[in-house]
């Protein structure tokens, strides 16, 4: 099966019904930017001519200014408006069309350039002191603009009257395009939620199934059916796994259940046997008891290593072996002194018994440089402290915890830590510790025994780090010296 199915699929559903509202959206755009053009052209017309008749008052007024006072700013007056008129009149058609306006405005366009040209020639006239001759320029002048004038006021009627035709149909227009923008965006909003809902229910159905299937697991429900979905992707993947998977733990839940109670008739036979053989040897093995030393407990030990190893029972021979090689190493003379690498491979025994005990429950990780390991160090150093850490630190853990045993070189000496994420210690029971109070539990009396080893070992130039959080564990550091350690 291909991965990515169920990403895909949404992000084709929302590609859909994003191209469905942008459709919507483009299609209201296109529509208004097509009447704003309408009305766009309707108006614009009737604006120029509004500019060109403003041009033409303000011309004539500078012109006649001009005329009178014959002054330079009359004059340069004049020229900025006769310009601003001629530019105006550029815009105007110029060519015979079938149109009454366009006709129109080139009988315009000829009117305003006459005018212009008298208007010129007046002001010719007049700065040639030619008073007859300006007059009579003046006056035709004046006589074209007021037939431009009156041509504006046909052009602008012509145009109010397609205007008003225009408006009506525009009107007309409106009405339809936002009737068709209604139900286009109705349209677009149901077929997007349809869209939605029908994934939405594709998407959720088999997860619902699955979440429901997972929760009668929990609740030790095994035979909870679980329908597979017809897809093929990562749900119906999904779904396949755990059917698998429930069909498995059933399986396993059923051997498990008859393997239990094979076992717990042989243990109620074995138990019977053994209380008949306890009550028949009571009086041996309370004399043989008295005898027993080291020696014999590991001589004991290997021969029961040895049984079996002839039994094929593994586990019971490792059992044997690092119990009996625990015992060996603990009941030597604590005075002595070891290699760090001796107290990480008892450790590492211990470590191999808690294990056994209390199975995944705690996680060890033990770790050491290779330049330590032949640091010389009092007996039996770590073991107290993980033993104080699993029994006191993490045993209110149901969960379990972490016990970090670690062995580096820090400048002139060696540091063996081991750090455990229990329940930590207040201030005042370290501080009880490091004082040896009397008044200290268990742990606390191991802790101090491993503090005054290492005081009395290194001649006190070793010493013992308690840093300690509650309820979020416990760092106890033993500082060693290189000077004589064997570095």
């Amino acid at each position: 099966m291909i991965l990515g199915t169920v990403r895909r699929k949404i992000i084709a559903n929302f590609t859909i019904i994003l191209l469905i509202i942008a459709s919507a959206t483009f299609y209201t755009g296109l529509a208004s930017s097509e009447l704003a053009r309408s009305v766009e052209l309707l108006f614009r017309n009737n604006l120029l001519m509004e500019e060109i008749r403003s041009a033409l008052d303000q011309t004539e007024v500078e012109l006649s200014g001009y005329l009178m006072n014959k002054t330079s700013d009359s004059l340069k007056g004049y020229i900025r408006q006769s310009t601003k008129l001629s530019e105006k009149v550029k815009k105007l058609n110029r060519e015979i069309r079938q149109d009454d306006s366009l006709l129109l405005q080139k009988d315009l366009a000829g009117l305003v350039d006459n005018y212009l040209q008298d208007a010129e020639a007046s002001v010719s006239a007049k700065r040639g002191r030619d008073v007859q001759g300006y007059s009579e320029r003046y006056e035709n002048a004046e006589q074209t603009a007021e037939l431009a004038r009156f041509l504006i006021v046909r052009i602008e009627g012509i145009f109010i009257s397609d205007s008003l035709k225009a408006f009506s149909a525009f009107n007309s227009r409106i009405s339809a395009l936002l009737a068709s923008n209604a139900a286009l965006v109705i349209a677009a909003t149901l077929m997007g939620i349809m869209l939605l809902l029908r994934f939405s229910y594709k998407l959720t159905g088999p997860l619902a199934k699955l979440a429901e299937a997972a929760r009668a697991v929990g609740r030790g429900e095994y035979d909870h059916e679980l329908p597979l979905p017809e897809t093929g992707d990562e749900i119906g993947t999904t779904a396949a796994a755990f059917s698998s998977m429930q069909a498995s733990v059933r399986r396993a839940f059923e051997e498990l259940k008859s393997k239990s109670e094979v076992e717990k008739t042989l243990m109620e036979e074995r138990m019977r046997m053994l209380d008949m053989s306890h009550k028949l040897k009571d009086a041996e093995l309370l004399a043989l008891q008295t005898q027993i030393n080291p020696h014999f407990l590991f001589n004991t030990l290997s021969a029961g290593m040895q049984l079996a190893l002839t039994e094929s029972a593994d586990r019971t021979a490792d059992f044997l072996e690092n119990l009996s090689a625990f015992m060996r190493y603990v009941l030597k003379p604590p005075a002595r002194s070891v290699w760090v690498s001796d107290e990480i491979e008892c450790l590492e025994r211990y470590i191999w018994l808690l294990r056994l005990r209390f199975g995944d429950r705690y996680s060890f990780e033990v770790s050491a440089d290779a330049e330590v390991l032949s640091v010389e160090t009092p007996a039996l150093l770590l073991q107290p402290l993980v033993e104080n850490a699993v029994t006191h630190g993490l045993k209110d853990h149901e969960d379990g915890g972490v016990v970090r045993v670690t062995a580096r070189k820090v400048g002139n000496e060696a540091v063996l830590s081991v750090e455990d994420t229990g329940d930590g210690m207040t201030r005042e029971e370290i501080q009880r510790v490091l004082n040896e109070d009397e008044k200290v539990h268990e742990c606390g009396i191991g802790l101090r025994n491993v503090i005054r080893r290492v005081t009395l070992a290194t001649g006190g130039k070793g010493h013992v780090e308690l840093d300690s959080v509650i309820g979020r564990g416990t760092d106890v550091r033993i500082h060693l010296p290189l000077e004589g350690s064997g570095q």
